[in-house]
């Protein structure tokens, strides 16, 4: 049992974080030759820019998030050295173009294997972040609102009726925040490859993929980000509400009109109720706007950086 839990966990987490890199190995260890073995060294000699590619993303695939993709990259491109060895001392033409073509051939396909990875890794990693932030949600909702009892019995005082509704709009409101902005990422994100960010001037199979693991990580925090955003989008949009500086939307009730003394009417009931989905309407709205108040802060950050003499 015990075991069965720990290959459990250990699955989980690859499927989170990715699978534990190897320790790193050359191509020339993986096939059993030294440094200075004379085919590999013929090797070198007849296809030296391709096999330096080769090398390079025999490194990438050994840090893959996927364990598959990364057996698979690294077998494809051993077998693809070992025939292009075999080759090398081969006079026929036609013999070595083709053996020179497969080369590159496998090259291509595990640079798009390995971008394919990448673009999983990114997209587990915006998903896994985007589902923290909605899971803390309500630990946040319950949080505040424990707080909002507790402070005001610290100064002999009680929260009145009118208090109690307008801090459950708050929360309310502060929910459909969260919910708008993981909304507004789904819906712009159609393909995972656009959350991978390549350096500049460099594009196609030719490139090697970014780290999956560190993209994972570095989306897991974007994902979380944009639920904050929307909180705070949210609560700001409650905030001028309720103050009066932006008088375009009217809630349907106000605390004090549902805080009577008498029992509530079917009316008061029907305000009640519309006065729930009125705000987390409102916050759902703030946090489809998530976009825009990142997109102020990154184009902030672009002219900083445009103006910088170091950049």
């Amino acid at each position: 049992m015990g075991a069965q839990r720990t290959r459990w966990v250990r699955r989980v987490g690859e499927w989170l974080a990715g699978a534990p890199a190897p320790e790193a190995r050359t191509l020339s260890d993986a096939l059993g030759f030294a440094e200075n073995a004379p085919d590999l060294q013929r090797l070198w000699r007849w296809q030296p820019q391709q096999l330096d590619r080769v090398e390079q993303l025999y490194a990438a695939a050994q840090r893959a998030f996927e364990r598959r993709t990364r057996d698979d990259v690294c077998r494809a491109l051993e077998q693809a050295v070992r025939g292009g060895v075999r080759m090398a001392s081969v006079e026929h033409a036609e013999t070595r173009a083709a053996a020179a073509e497969r080369l590159a051939d496998e090259a291509d396909a595990a640079a798009r294997r390995l971008d394919a990875d990448a673009a999983l890794a990114s997209g587990r990693g915006l998903n896994t972040g985007l589902a923290f932030g909605m899971v803390l949600s309500p630990v946040v909702l319950v949080l505040a609102f424990a707080v909002g009892e507790a402070v005001p019995a610290l100064f002999d005082s009680k929260l009145a009726c009118p208090e109690q509704l307008s801090l459950m709009h708050a929360l309310v409101c502060f929910a459909g925040g969260a919910l708008g902005a993981v909304f507004s990422v789904i819906v712009r994100l159609r393909n995972a490859y656009q959350l991978m960010h390549r350096a500049p001037g460099r594009g196609g199979v030719q490139n090697i993929p970014a780290d999956p693991r560190q993209l994972a990580q570095i989306m897991r925090q974007e994902g979380w980000y944009r639920v904050v955003v929307g909180w705070f989008l949210a609560t700001s949009l409650f905030l001028l509400i309720n103050g009066g500086v932006l008088t375009i939307f009217a809630p349907p009730a106000t605390p004090a009109g549902l805080c009577g003394a008498g029992p509530l009417s079917l009316a008061d009931h029907e305000a009640l109720i519309k006065a729930f989905f009125f705000w987390g309407t409102i916050g759902f709205l703030a946090g489809l706007n998530e976009r825009w108040a990142y997109g102020l802060l990154r184009r902030g950050g672009a002219d900083r950086r445009t103006n910088d003499p170091a950049s």
